[in-house]
This record gives C-alpha cells, sequence and structure tokens, in this order.
C-alpha cells in the first residue's frame, strides 16, 4: 500500500501552478495551508523543513505527507494593459497538486529527527492572445484613414521546485535547532510578439501603389537554473506558548543550467518621420543565442521570519502569527550574451548600444509579510482551520533606457491576500483536511504592456513605430477560489500515541 501510494504521488508534480513575483502564494501540507502558513513558532507539521526546520522536532512518529489543491478557478482582469478600452481578461479552472514529504524519526536517535521533501514554490502559466483592428489616421503624410491592425501573443510560464533535505536536534526541554539545504530547479520561459499594420482603407492588394507601414517585436527566452539554499532555524516551546526564527540564506548558483534560448528580433517598413516628411529606414535586427553562448541565473534573497504559537488555558485553542521580511535583489543580468558588435550597423537603431540586445534583467524589492492562523478543536477528531495572509509583489518597477524596454519578463504585478478555511478529520490516526482558500489580487498603477489606444507613427520616447507612449493606469482585480485537500499517512500508528 505505502508504495502505491508514493508511486501515485511522483506524478503530481508535473501539474502545479501559483503566482508570479509574490513569495508568499504557496501552501504546503494539511497543518500550514488552512492557517495561512503562520507557522515559523510551531504548528508546521510536515512543511517544517520549509518554515523551520527546528519544528521537525515536533513530530512523534515517522509521516508520510500529500498536500493537493484539488481545485481552482480564477479571474483575472487588467484594464487598459494595451491601451486605453484595450483590456487583457482571462479565467481559468485547473487542479494544483502541491508537496510530497517524509519525515523520520530514528528509534535509536530520539532526539534527532529527519525529513526529505519536494516542494513547488513558483509555477504559473499565463497566456494571453488580443487583436486589435479599428480605423485610425496614423500616416501622417498619407490621405485619409488607414486601417490599423495589432496582434498581441504573451505567453509566460515560471517555476521554481525544491528538492530538500533537513533535521532538528532537541537541546532540552525548551530548544531545539534545525537546518535544512534545497536544491532549487528555476525554469523561465517568456514570449512576446507584437505585429502592428497601417495601411490605407481604400486600398487593395490588386494596386501597384499599395503602402502597409509595420512594426514588429519578438522576443522569446527559456532556461532552466539550478542553485542552492539554506535554512537555519530556533525553536522554543512551553506547554501554552512557543516562538520560532528560521533565516533562509541567499540561494547561490552557478551548480548547473540547461535548456538554454533566447532571442529577439525588432523591424519597421515603411515609416514615415511626422516631424519632417522623411522616410525613416526600413530595418530588421534580429539575434539568437543558446547553449553555451549565453549565462543565466535567478537569484532568491535573504529572509528572515520570525513566529509565535499561542494556546488556550484548556489547549482547546490556538493562535498563530508569522512575520517574515525579504531582502531586496539589486538589479542584475538575468540573461547575459556576448553581443555581435555590427548588430545595429546600417538600422535607425545604429547609434543605441546593442552590447545587451539579448539582455534579461530581474531583480526585487524588499517586501515585509505578516499571517495570522487559528485552530480550535471541536471534538476529539474534528479540528477547524483558519488563517490570513498578504503577499506583496516584489518586481522592480523601473526599466531601462529608450532601447532596453524589453529586458525583463513582462508580467502582471498583483499585490494578493489570501483567506483560508477549513476542516481536519482525523480517521483512525491519519488525518484528512479540506478546506477552501479565496485570494484577491489589486494593482491600479501597473504599467501597460503596450499603448495600443494612442498610435503614432512614430514614438520618438521609446523609439517604438505604430503605438503610444506607456502608461501607469493598468488597473487590475484578480480574484481566485482554491479547493484544498490534504492527507497525512502516520506510517508507525497513532501520531499521539507515546513512545
Amino acid at each position: 500500500m505505502r508504495k502505491a501510494v508514493l508511486f501515485i504521488l511522483c506524478g503530481f508534480p508535473l501539474l502545479l501552478q501559483a503566482q508570479i513575483n509574490n513569495y508568499w502564494s504557496y501552501n504546503f501540507n494539511e497543518e500550514s495551508s488552512l492557517v495561512a502558513g503562520a507557522v515559523v513558532g510551531g504548528g508546521a507539521g510536515a512543511s517544517a523543513i520549509f518554515y523551520n526546520p527546528a519544528i521537525i522536532s515536533e513530530i512523534n512518529v515517522s509521516k508520510l505527507s500529500l498536500n493537493a489543491s484539488l481545485f481552482a478557478y480564477e479571474i483575472n482582469n487588467a484594464k487598459e494593459a494595451l491601451g486605453e478600452n484595450f483590456d487583457m481578461q482571462s479565467t481559468r479552472f485547473y487542479a494544483i497538486p502541491r508537496s510530497v514529504s517524509y519525515m523520520h524519526k530514528p528509534r535509536n536517535h530520539p532526539n534527532w529527527n529527519l525529513e526529505f521533501a519536494y516542494l513547488n514554490v513558483v509555477n504559473t502559466q499565463f497566456g494571453s492572445v488580443n487583436n486589435i483592428e479599428k480605423n485610425v489616421d496614423i500616416l501622417t503624410y498619407q490621405p485619409g484613414t488607414e486601417l490599423y491592425n495589432a496582434y498581441v501573443d504573451l505567453q509566460t510560464d515560471i517555476r521554481t521546485d525544491f528538492f530538500g533535505a533537513g533535521g532538528s536536534i532537541k537541546l532540552s526541554e525548551k530548544w531545539f535547532v534545525g537546518s535544512s539545504m534545497f536544491v532549487s530547479v528555476n525554469s523561465k520561459y517568456s514570449s512576446y510578439q507584437l505585429d502592428i499594420n497601417a495601411s490605407p482603407v481604400n486600398a487593395t492588394f490588386n494596386e501597384t501603389t499599395y503602402y502597409n507601414a509595420q512594426h514588429q517585436t519578438q522576443e522569446m527566452m527559456k532556461f532552466n537554473d539550478y542553485r542552492l539554499l539554506w535554512k537555519f532555524g530556533v525553536f522554543y516551546k512551553q506547554p501554552r506558548f512557543s516562538a520560532g526564527l528560521n533565516i533562509t540564506t541567499p540561494s547561490v548558483g552557478g551548480i548547473y543550467s540547461d535548456g538554454k534560448k533566447v532571442m529577439r528580433k525588432q523591424g519597421q517598413n515603411n515609416i514615415t518621420n511626422p516631424d519632417t516628411g522623411e522616410p525613416m529606414q526600413n530595418f530588421l535586427t534580429v539575434d539568437y543565442a543558446e547553449k553555451k553562448q549565453m549565462s543565466v541565473t535567478a537569484k532568491s534573497p535573504l529572509a528572515i521570519a520570525v513566529g509565535c504559537t499561542y494556546s488556550s488555558t484548556d489547549d482547546k485553542r490556538k493562535l498563530y502569527a508569522t512575520m517574515e521580511y525579504f531582502a531586496g535583489i539589486d538589479s542584475y543580468r538575468m540573461v547575459e550574451v556576448t553581443e555581435d558588435d555590427n548588430l545595429g550597423v546600417g538600422s535607425i537603431l545604429e547609434n543605441e548600444d546593442f552590447s545587451e540586445w539579448l539582455t534579461y534583467i530581474d531583480g526585487a524589492n524588499p517586501v515585509f509579510n505578516v499571517a495570522i492562523g487559528y485552530r480550535s478543536y471541536l471534538k476529539e477528531n474534528l479540528t477547524l482551520l483558519a488563517g490570513f495572509k498578504t503577499d506583496f509583489n516584489y518586481k522592480i518597477k523601473t526599466e531601462p533606457g529608450k532601447a532596453n524596454i524589453g529586458k525583463s519578463i513582462k508580467s502582471n504585478d498583483v499585490n494578493y491576500y489570501h483567506l483560508t478555511g477549513g476542516l481536519t478529520l482525523r480517521i483512525r490516526g491519519q488525518d484528512i483536511t479540506t478546506g477552501l482558500q479565496y485570494t484577491l489580487g489589486m494593482n491600479n498603477q501597473a504599467k501597460q504592456i503596450v499603448n495600443l489606444s494612442r498610435p503614432v507613427e512614430f514614438n520618438f520616447e521609446e523609439m517604438r513605430a505604430l503605438q503610444g507612449t506607456r502608461t501607469n493606469t493598468v488597473k487590475t482585480l484578480y480574484n481566485s477560489f482554491t479547493l484544498l485537500l490534504a492527507a497525512s499517512f502516520n506510517l508507525y500508528g497513532n501520531e499521539n500515541k507515546p513512545e
């Protein structure tokens, strides 16, 4: 039976999902998920290896744990993401398993506890395809109006998986320490295509004078980066109160990377300088690199978390609280390539710096999140769980210069607020947990991906043809409902049974 369970669990991680550019969007195991992850000071259960490895010492028996978000339904509406009255909308219904862990209590070393785990920390798949068509007078020196057609295709797939091992030791009846080490696999894929055409409304393909102005941009980036990081925890425990500290190191890279590909293309045709009436140069600039031609890295920050747990006098109710600070990460080159010195020769962009044409930049602002949780033992085998946590977006808002607009992964950056609630039922020493998570996301000042509502023949501010200047006017509202299901299998009997 145990082999069958392990076989089934090994296939689950392939379906995981989560939000991008947010540190606290994950859910791990039945004990921490529904109290909003407020478990650095106790009660982490099978997720102790992640939240505070010193808490691994709380287990009394070896345990196999699976956490699964059975179903999730999300509604995402980004108003004016492509320009005034041009929104990006999407809905999704999907399944999301989360984590698998095994906690081991050695019989010959009662003060030691070990844990091995697979955890999915980030996994987002976002896709949007839009086509905009309208009549507009955009070609300054062409008579009448033009048929303006813009095609936008944005695809993003970001994922981070942790494979780790950890342990804790009991120093005394009140003090515990622990540490864990993870191999993080950071997989990133991003593609963006923008194709804009403007032609006189009355023109036909049979006319020899048919005129079509065009702008095209295409970007693609893909890689896997393998890194190491460590967690160090301290846990203090009394009968009604406990507290914990967890320090997560910045990740260390340079171990291995694969699947590396990057491409960027930009071009224009039949564009006239709106100020002088002189034809601007037609050009197409393309470069591509892969494998050893490029170097990649995906950094994660130093993080410090503190938490506490307080129990009522009858021990039937518990309050949890956790705070975590994530340090900032200065802008760095996530993808770096040695460019061709002659890449821009002969084009309108000849005077621009092409030394970083294929560069992708990343970084993060400092973030401070808080979580609170509540547990109430309703009956001997039935427990109520609830929680709330913030999940602020860390994405750096500043951008490179005019010629480097496409240097970061395009995303819809949102602050999230998670509200959870559910029940745990114990049946013959095994725990089954089910509950619901509601997530609200908001951002009223995000920057447009492209401005197609007020296009001009050539935008000198952003050095782009047939589009307007982007503004910070995107209003995003995100709603998500997730049905959670988790199960723990105590492999050697009832967890509450004395050793």
